[in-house]
């Protein structure tokens, strides 16, 4: 299972220490790995959150609403984060349930309630490992790519080191190896069939012993001793 990132954002620095252990010590006792990443500004989180690979790689904010982080929601879903929202705060105003709810708040708990807290924090776990995201970020000289990872047919080399995709939108050139793929996607449904293809196995249509035919009908060789790991990759992936 990879770690959950979890992201909390609390003015208070003793009270944003005091929610990062709690929260920390419900994910050691269901066993869910995580990284956490705390912020004691609400600006600081938004810059960092600009940059699309952190918020991608965010699976719950856990947010205190005074002093400006009524506006971090609603920035960050601008700028394309999709994960669980969880506000924590002691303001019972109206105002801010609707702030929180119409930015996609996963839910809204007050400070003080720690009871409460323990259990949404847990039922938003669950629910981001439900979610958990199913792409790959690229990204090559400031230009950026979020792809699907059902969306991906194959990885190949390129010129200059480089590694290009290829997917149902079109292509996407950038810096990487085909080793470095197969073990970030390790469990994801690819398989390297040919020291130059890392294959998705959700886009094999036929596969023979020396070629596979894509869903895209393209036609990529088989690497001599690869058939036998395509095959029990290709049974496996069948049954999922």
């Amino acid at each position: 299972m990879n770690a959950l990132r979890i992201v909390i954002c609390d003015t208070n620095p003793a009270e944003l220490d005091r929610h990062a252990a709690l929260c920390r010590a419900i994910c050691e006792r269901k066993q869910i790995p995580a990284l956490f990443t705390k912020f004691s500004s609400s600006q600081t989180l938004l810059f960092e959150m600009l940059d699309p690979a952190f918020s991608s790689a965010a699976s719950i904010l856990v947010l205190e609403p005074f002093n400006g982080c009524e506006v971090v929601a609603e920035a960050v879903r601008q700028a394309g984060y999709d994960g669980i929202i969880l506000y924590h705060s002691w303001a019972t105003k109206k105002e801010y349930f609707y702030q929180a709810f119409d930015a996609g708040a996963y839910n809204y708990v007050e400070k003080g309630g720690y009871t409460r807290f323990e259990t949404v924090f847990e039922s938003a776990l669950e629910a981001a490992l439900r979610l958990e995201r199913h792409y790959i970020f690229l990204n090559c000289a400031g230009e950026y790519r979020q792809i699907d990872l059902r969306d991906i047919y194959y990885f190949e080399p390129a010129l200059n080191h480089m590694i290009c995709v290829w997917y149902k939108t079109g292509k996407f050139l950038f810096q990487d190896s085909l080793s470095n793929l197969e073990k970030r996607l390790k469990g994801h449904g690819f398989i390297r069939i040919h020291r130059s293809y890392l294959v998705a196995l959700n886009a094999v249509y036929r596969a023979a012993f020396d070629q596979v035919t894509l869903v895209n009908k393209k036609i990529i060789p088989v690497g001599r001793g690869n058939y036998a790991a395509l095959k029990e990759a290709l049974d496996k992936w069948s049954r999922i």
